[in-house]
C-alpha cells in the first residue's frame, strides 16, 4: 500500500507498509481446514477455494449468496489451496484505529503475494492457482480475511482481462450504468443512498469488464456493495456509459474536464492494481485501452438527485 494517510468516513488513519511472506515461506506442508469448495463467480472471473471446513464453506455461500457457485477445476477458474497456519498474524494488529491494511507484491508478470491481519498468499494469473494460509488470531473476523485475499484476486483478473475493479459507486439508470470514483469521503454513498431513480450496483466498489461483441466496457453485479443494503444484489452486465470523478459543490453538473486529468483521477481509484503500474506498465496501457470509449468527466453534485439532470443536460443519459 501506498505511505502517507488514508482517509474514511471515521478519520484520517496512518497506513502501514510492509511486504508479503516471501514466496518460499509457502512450500511448508500444512494441513487444510477440510473437504469442501467455494466457488465465487463474477461472469468471466470464476475464483474457487478448495480445503475449506463445512463451516467455513456454509458462511461464504451465505456471505456471497446469489455470486456463489459451483465450479469445476478447469480452465479458466482461478483454484486456490486454502490451509490453516500456526501462526497468530501476518500483520500485527494495530493499538490504535486504521484503515484494514493489504499488502501486496508482483513478482514478474504473473504471480500476485498477499497478506493481511490473519490471511496471507499468492496467485498466478497465467497458471490459474494460488495458495491462502489462514492465521488463528482472532482480532479479524476470519470470512473479511478471506474477502480481503477475494478482492485482490477479483481486481488482479479484470485487469489482466481488459477491466479493472475501481474504488467507486455504480449505478444503472435506463439499462446503462453510470461510475462514480473518487477516494473515501468523495461521496459516493451520499450519492447511492440519494438515488431514487436508478438500481445501485455498489456504493465502494465497481467491477468493470469488458464488453462482449462491442467496443467498451460493462459494469458487472459483484458481492462488493459497501455500505449500501437497499435492494437486492444486481447480477448481470450492464453497458457503462460514462464514468466520473465526483466534487461535492453547491449544484449538480457535468464540468468537463481535460481526459488526461480524470483518466488519471481514475487510476488512482483502481484498488490493488495501481501500486503495481510502476512495474507493470502493460497493465496500465491495458487500462488506457479499456476505458478509451468511455466518456469522463468531473460530476459537481449536492446530496440530492439532481446529479441525474445534470448528466441527462450533458447528453449522457
Amino acid at each position: 500500500m501506498t505511505d502517507g494517510m488514508s482517509r474514511s468516513r471515521g478519520g484520517t488513519y496512518p497506513m502501514r507498509r510492509g511486504t508479503p511472506p516471501p514466496i518460499g515461506y509457502f512450500a511448508a506442508a500444512r494441513p487444510a481446514a477440510g473437504a469442501e469448495t467455494f466457488g465465487l463467480g463474477l461472469d468471466t472471473v470464476r475464483i474457487r477455494l478448495e480445503g475449506l471446513d463445512a463451516a467455513r464453506a456454509e458462511e461464504l455461500r451465505a456471505r456471497y449468496g446469489p455470486f456463489s457457485c459451483n465450479l469445476a477445476p478447469e480452465p479458466g477458474v482461478l483454484r486456490v489451496r486454502v490451509a490453516l497456519d500456526d501462526r497468530e498474524y501476518f500483520i500485527d494488529p494495530p493499538t490504535s484505529a486504521e484503515f484494514n491494511p493489504v499488502w501486496l507484491e508482483p513478482e514478474g508478470v504473473r504471480r500476485i503475494r498477499f497478506a493481511g491481519y490473519r490471511a496471507a498468499g499468492w496467485f498466478d494469473t497465467v497458471a490459474d492457482e494460488g495458495e491462502l494460509l489462514l492465521a488463528r488470531g482472532t482480532y479479524e473476523p476470519e470470512v473479511h480475511a478471506v474477502e480481503n485475499f477475494l478482492r485482490v484476486v477479483v481486481a488482479w483478473r479484470a485487469a489482466e482481462a481488459g477491466g479493472a475493479l475501481v474504488h467507486g459507486a455504480s449505478l444503472i439508470w435506463g439499462g446503462r450504468a453510470y461510475l462514480f470514483f473518487g477516494e473515501s469521503g468523495a461521496g459516493k454513498s451520499t450519492l447511492a443512498a440519494a438515488n431514487r431513480r436508478g438500481t445501485v450496483v455498489s456504493d465502494d466498489l465497481t467491477l468493470v469488464l469488458p464488453s462482449v461483441g462491442r467496443e467498451g466496457l460493462d459494469v458487472v453485479g459483484s458481492p462488493f456493495r459497501g455500505t449500501y443494503e437497499a435492494g437486492k444484489p444486481v447480477l448481470g452486465r450492464y453497458p457503462l456509459a460514462a464514468g466520473f470523478r465526483l466534487v461535492k459543490a453547491d449544484r449538480a453538473r457535468v464540468v468537463p474536464v481535460a481526459r488526461l486529468v480524470v483518466f488519471g483521477q481514475l487510476v488512482g481509484n483502481l484498488t490493488f492494481v495501481a501500486e503495481a503500474f510502476e512495474r507493470r506498465a502493460d497493465r496500465f496501457a491495458a487500462v488506457e485501452r479499456a476505458f478509451a470509449a468511455v466518456p469522463l468527466a468531473h460530476l459537481h453534485f449536492t446530496p440530492d438527485e439532481t446529479y441525474w439532470d445534470a448528466i441527462a443536460a450533458a447528453g449522457l443519459a
